[in-house]
Order: structure tokens, then C-alpha cells, then sequence
């Protein structure tokens, strides 16, 4: 009798954790919106968690499944979500109704995580919209513009020092750009001077890869951050920024500010910018008015500072944003720039013209010194990074969350009310990859951004830097970065793929970023002798 009486309290137990786990799933189906069906407990996301589908494309499964909506459902676990496919509804919710749609679905608190807690990405409400507004003038054209000789003394080093090590090499360049993007970032963020490409040991680029690492257990923890509540993470003590990796950077930065202050030393990087903040005398030049594009990609900022929005800075709050810089710079620009050479590698018309226009930039250089009134002015060469933006953006998805009531309307004339707290995923590179936008859109075609057909483009479906006032605040940053990298690249080499790349790409499906599976290899043809 025993027996069957824990037996059936065993079954009870399964069946009403069974219930529990599939309780939220009638959601869109009261509501008349399309739904990716879901499993149990998992939602539909038991293909990420097997590694059989890459997240990016695993959430914007409704936009394939249900092409004639402009939204559908779906189930992150078990929270229902909106998955946005209309661009225009997506500027509406981005930008014209940006009051009801201030936040990203997850935030770090700084009991979470007292390093990414203070970084801008993850904050909400308020708090970003200082930290915002307080940020802005750091990322204007000028300020660019004053961090560009630091950018081109390491871009050119590296390659140069490449060319000249003799012959053909055949290279991983996400590794290369990786250690190239640390240095470059270390100097313009942290104002230390490292080479990493000739001493991968030093302690800026082993911490670099421990904090940007987006696989494995520390990817699996972002996955999770996002998908769980915050007080699980903050009840088991689980960071994301490994403590030893917070530490270091904090003790640079703390050190560095005193240095400075106590010597009145003034560096054109992001702590000086910072320190400015802290003054409350970081503002925007007149010069940003002609300085005001980057690209095609640049987006526009729409929160201006303000007097009303002052911010107290701290030590760890500069550490903080400095250190989510030093991760963008790093993270967003190697997968930019590994996709552009990958697909150039594969277009030999296309490397020629490109060669073609660095090489009559070159040779109408003062003092052979690139500049950035210069690189901007190379429509080649933006129209192929635009181009890679389109077909392979480093973040292929972003999010919302719902801070006011909001009504959309569907395709079919059902209305669906979203509450507060309600999350929508907008899949920015589906819609890149739409041909309704984007006629062959596998097909890498850097004509597209021609000032003869851009215009032809519906601009609201390019949005590889996000868009509306939680659009990413280091797009300049990037584009200056990725820009001048690739000129020194293809001014010194010819790139050839190698037989060790995948061609389609493989991606890493069980990777956060966008990542190919067997790595970019390419072999380095020297163009120039004697560099």
C-alpha cells in the first residue's frame, strides 16, 4: 500500500510539474498571434541548448515560419515573447514610441554584477538615460578624430611588421585581429602601450580573452543571465565578470586617474574623456557638426546631454565603462572585420578595387600619415564594410522590453496589448537576409551601398549598429576601428582563403557571438617590399 501511494504521489508530482512547465503556453493562443510551438519547460529553445541551431537563428524562427505577419510568438523557456518582422513597426517601437520600450529585457544590477552592472548595456530607466546622455560626447566625430593617431601607429605597426617577417603566410586572422583590436583598445581605453602579436602572455590580453570570451562556461552564464531571473544569479553568488579579471582592470584604471591627476597628464583616450565627464566638462565640439558621418552604418544619436542629466562618476563606474568599450572595440569589430576579409578573399574583383582605392589614398598622403578626414572619405571601402554589416551583423538580435502599455496591430487585423514587462526580439539579420529588401541577399555585393543605390534601399531594414536612441553608442568607434585596420591589411597584403576555411561558412552554433566553426584562415601575399 505504501508503495502505491508514493508511486502515485510521484506521478502527481510529475504531472503537476508537467502543467507548471507548459502553464504560459496558451498566451498567443488567446491572443490570436502566431506562435513557434514549444516544448515543455524549454520553450523553443531546446535547439540552442542541444548546439544543433545557432541562437540567432533559433529565436527569429517565426520570422521564416510566418513571413506574412509583421509579428509572431515565441518562447524563451517559459517566457512568451514578440518577435518583431515589420521594419517599420520596429522604427515605431525603436524610435517614434521609444516611452513605451526604454529598456533591453535583461539588465545586470550591480549586486549582480558589480563590474557589467555599471556598464551601459545592461542598465535601465533612469540610469541609463544618464549614463547615456553622459556618454554621448565621447563618441562624437572629434573625439574620434583625437584617438586616430593612437589607432594608426598600431594598425600600421602590426601590418608592417607582418609584411616585413618575409613570404606568404598562412594565418587564423581571428586571432590575429584579436590581439591587434587589444592593443588598439588597451591604448585608447586604458592608455597602456602592449603588443600582443609579438607577446600573447602579457596580462592585458589574457584578461582581454577571459573578459570578451563568449563560449563555453562563460557564454553558457550570459545565455543564462538572460533567459532567468536576476535573483537566482544574485542568490548563488554567480558573476559573469570573472572577479581576478575586475580586479585588474579596476587597479589600472584607479592607479591610472591618480597618475594623471597628480601629474596633469592629458592623453587623447577614454579616460581622459571620462575624467571630463567626471568634471562635468566633457561636451560636444562644434567641429562634430562636419564630422557628423562615420558611413552609411553611423546611426544617429538622439539623446542629447543635458545639465539635468549629471552623473557621479566613480572609479569603478569609469572602470566599468571603459572596460564595456574595451569589450565592444574588441568583440564586434574582429567579427566585422573577419566576415569582410572572408568574403573579399572569395571576390577578386572585389580585393582589386579595393586595393585600387587604398593605393590612391596612399599615394596622396602627406607624409604617407593616414587620417581620419581621409578614411572617411573612402566610399570603396564603406560600402564593403556596410556591405559585411548587412550580410553578417555581429549582433544578429536585439531586444526590448515593454515599460508602457503598447497596441500593435497585425497583418490580419488582430491586435495583440503588451504590458509592462513583456519582451519583443527584433532579428536584425533576418531582415538583412531578406530578399524582399535585399535582392539576393546571400550574395556579397558591395554595390548595394553605391550613392546610386543606396537610395533605392527601404533604410528602416538596415540596422546592424540597432537603431533609436538604445542604438549602440560605439558604432563611430567601430567603423574607425575596422576601417583602419582592413586599409593597412589590404595595403600590404593580398589575401588569399585557405583551403582550412569553410566555404559556405560553418558557424559555431554553440557560441553567443557569431563565430565560424573551423576559424578564418587565410594566407597573407605581401603586396609592397621594404615597408
Amino acid at each position: 500500500m505504501g508503495v502505491f501511494i508514493a508511486l502515485a504521489l510521484f506521478l502527481l508530482a510529475l504531472y503537476l510539474a508537467y502543467r507548471w512547465s507548459i502553464a504560459s503556453y496558451e498566451y498567443f493562443k488567446l491572443r490570436g498571434v502566431p506562435f513557434v510551438k514549444p516544448l515543455p519547460l524549454v520553450g523553443g529553445m531546446f535547439p540552442v541548448l542541444s548546439g544543433t541551431v545557432f541562437i540567432v537563428d533559433c529565436i527569429s524562427e517565426g520570422y521564416r515560419q510566418f513571413r506574412a505577419s509583421r509579428f509572431s510568438g515565441l518562447f524563451m523557456f517559459r517566457q512568451p515573447a514578440y518577435l518583431i518582422h515589420d521594419p517599420e513597426l520596429i522604427k515605431k517601437i525603436a524610435i517614434v514610441d521609444f516611452e513605451h520600450f526604454v529598456d533591453h529585457s535583461f539588465k545586470f544590477s550591480t549586486k549582480m554584477d558589480p563590474f557589467l552592472g555599471r556598464s551601459l548595456f545592461f542598465m535601465d530607466g533612469l540610469r541609463w538615460r544618464q549614463g547615456r546622455s553622459g556618454l554621448s560626447p565621447a563618441f562624437t566625430g572629434s573625439k574620434m578624430r583625437s584617438m586616430f593617431g593612437l589607432l594608426t601607429s598600431y594598425c600600421e605597426g602590426a601590418m608592417e611588421r607582418l609584411a616585413n617577417s618575409g613570404g606568404v603566410r598562412e594565418m587564423e586572422l581571428n586571432d590575429l585581429f584579436k590581439r591587434v583590436g587589444n592593443d588598439v583598445m588597451t591604448s585608447i581605453s586604458f592608455g597602456i602601450d602592449v603588443d600582443s602579436v609579438k607577446d600573447p602572455q602579457n596580462d592585458f590580453f589574457q584578461n582581454g580573452k577571459s573578459f570578451t570570451n563568449t563560449e563555453g562556461i562563460q557564454g553558457f552564464k550570459f545565455f543564462l543571465a538572460t533567459m532567468i531571473p536576476e535573483y537566482i544569479f544574485t542568490f548563488l553568488r554567480i558573476r559573469l565578470t570573472p572577479a581576478p579579471v575586475a580586479q585588474f582592470y579596476e587597479t589600472v584604471v584607479t592607479c591610472s586617474i591618480k597618475s594623471r591627476e597628480e601629474k596633469n597628464v592629458i592623453r587623447p583616450d577614454f579616460i581622459h574623456l571620462l575624467m571630463q565627464a567626471r568634471k562635468n566638462i566633457l561636451q560636444e565640439d562644434q567641429s562634430d557638426r562636419n564630422l557628423e558621418s562615420a558611413g552609411f552604418s553611423t546611426v544617429p544619436e538622439h539623446l542629447q546631454s543635458s545639465t539635468s542629466d549629471l552623473v557621479e562618476w566613480s572609479d569603478l563606474d569609469i572602470t566599468a565603462a571603459v572596460a564595456s568599450f574595451f569589450f565592444g572595440g574588441i568583440e564586434s569589430t574582429t567579427t566585422m572585420l573577419c566576415f569582410t576579409v572572408y568574403e573579399v578573399s572569395l571576390l577578386p574583383e572585389i580585393q582589386a578595387k579595393l586595393h585600387a582605392e587604398i593605393d590612391s589614398v596612399q599615394n596622396n598622403l602627406e607624409d604617407h600619415k593616414l587620417t581620419y578626414e581621409s578614411i572617411q572619405k573612402m566610399k570603396y571601402l564603406d560600402m564593403v564594410v556596410s556591405e559585411t554589416l548587412r550580410l553578417w551583423p555581429p549582433i544578429g538580435l536585439t531586444n526590448r522590453k515593454c515599460t508602457k502599455d503598447y497596441i500593435m496591430k497585425n497583418n490580419d487585423g488582430t491586435q495583440a496589448t503588451l504590458t509592462k514587462g513583456d519582451i519583443v526580439q527584433i532579428p536584425i539579420q533576418s531582415i538583412h537576409r531578406d530578399s524582399r529588401f535585399f535582392p539576393e541577399p546571400m550574395r556579397f555585393d558591395p554595390e548595394r551601398f553605391s550613392n546610386e543605390n543606396r537610395n533605392l534601399l527601404n533604410q528602416d531594414a538596415y540596422m546592424p549598429f540597432g537603431l533609436g536612441p538604445r542604438n549602440c553608442v560605439g558604432s563611430r568607434l567601430a567603423l574607425m576601428q575596422a576601417k583602419c585596420i582592413l586599409y593597412y591589411l589590404f595595403l600590404n597584403f593580398e589575401v588569399q582563403i585557405s583551403s582550412r576555411t569553410d566555404v559556405p561558412m560553418q558557424l559555431d552554433k554553440r557560441s553567443m557571438g557569431v563565430n565560424a566553426k573551423n576559424g578564418f584562415w587565410f594566407h597573407l601575399v605581401p603586396r609592397r617590399e621594404g615597408v
